[in-house]
């Protein structure tokens, strides 16, 4: 097993206020009918997002569910960990490399945008990783227990400019459960202050195995964002990562997050560099790529960044799980990944 090098790693893993095998997992969903097939059968499904309040007169779905969000219910919103636990990695043929690596290129935002630094912790290296743009804080309302959540989120380009890419616990909540309601997207959040505004859900999309089964090696999502206020896209704005499909378990990334539960407070952007490795001993080995970040609930779902300029990189990994030893993981993204991207990329 490759071990990453944790000189690089610029968190405080703080392994004593880790729960043993925590998930950054929601519950359970209803299921709507697949829209699309993905590589090997991996099939996805979308529906058009939805507020938890009834319809009030003038105001759209998308000001419905940015209206949801005062100040109160975005700092009282609990971290994605605190949802039920004990979603499992089912590993198949699907969630390992079933062709050659493929890349969507990133894209700049239309206008330069100077985003600060991203927050590192004592003892953490000396060169500063600069906080982008388009990576934010994800709000939503949990229908299924009545509660507010946070995630992460990035921008990730594509023919639309309005797709958001996160992880399918953060748009629905599983194995019973039900699609998550008043989703809105933050980007560059900084303790309460909003230098982008907000963009809601249009569509949310997600695996089915995800959906149906709870399946971790499929926890990921894609986020068809309404345009904001003004009327514009959020790639457009912010700038949108590229994607990476079929490259190898081991690719130094930079990872983006806004953690929200002990030791962090998910105020403000943090970041964790280093080479991801493939859990577990041969011949036992997850379909995944893992990270020691010790990055706890509010970061499911942050972008795992490969070749990271300080803007944006390509996304190669979503942040679905942490283990007690401070290990976060994610699904392997193989070509049912691209399939699912190229399902939605145009969807307006």
């Amino acid at each position: 097993m490759y071990v990453p090098d944790i000189r690089r790693v610029a968190t405080v893993l703080a392994s004593a206020a880790l729960a043993a095998g925590m998930a950054l997992v929601g519950a359970g969903s209803a299921q709507a009918a697949p829209v699309a097939d993905a590589a090997d059968g991996a099939q996805v499904s979308t529906v058009p997002a939805t507020t938890s309040t009834g319809a009030r007169s003038g105001l759209g779905v998308a000001e419905q569910a940015s209206s949801y969000w005062t100040a109160e219910r975005m700092r009282t919103a609990l971290s994605a960990d605190l949802l039920v636990k004990g979603a499992k990695a089912k590993s198949d043929r699907a969630a390992r490399p079933t062709g050659a690596a493929q890349s969507v290129a990133p894209a700049a935002p239309t206008v330069p945008v100077s985003a600060g630094l991203a927050g590192a912790t004592a003892g953490g290296p000396t060169t500063a990783v600069a906080a982008s743009a388009t990576v934010g804080k994800v709000f939503f309302y949990n229908p299924a227990d009545g509660k507010n959540y946070v995630c992460s989120a990035g921008t990730v380009n594509s023919g639309s400019k309005l797709l958001v890419m996160s992880a399918g616990h953060c748009v629905h909540g599983g194995r019973g459960g039900q699609w998550m309601q008043n989703w809105i997207f933050v980007p560059l959040y900084n303790y309460g202050s909003e230098p982008y505004g907000r963009w809601s859900a249009k569509y949310l999309t997600t695996f089915t195995a995800w959906i149906n089964d709870s399946n971790l090696d499929r926890d990921v999502a894609w986020i068809t964002m309404w345009p904001n206020a003004s009327g514009q896209r959020p790639v457009d704005v912010l700038g949108g990562n590229g994607l990476s499909v079929n490259y190898s378990y081991e690719q130094f990334v930079t990872i983006l997050a806004y953690p929200a539960a002990p030791p962090y407070d998910g105020g403000w952007q943090q970041y964790c560099q280093g080479t991801t490795f493939r859990p577990g001993i041969w011949p036992f080995q997850e379909n995944k790529i893992a990270l020691r970040c010790g990055f706890t609930g509010g970061s499911s779902g942050s972008v795992w960044l490969r070749l990271y300029n300080d803007a944006y990189g390509y996304v190669n990994g979503i942040m679905s799980t942490l283990s007690s030893d401070g290990t976060n993981k994610s699904s392997y993204f193989d070509t049912a990944v691209m399939d699912a991207y190229n399902s939605v990329a145009n969807r307006t």
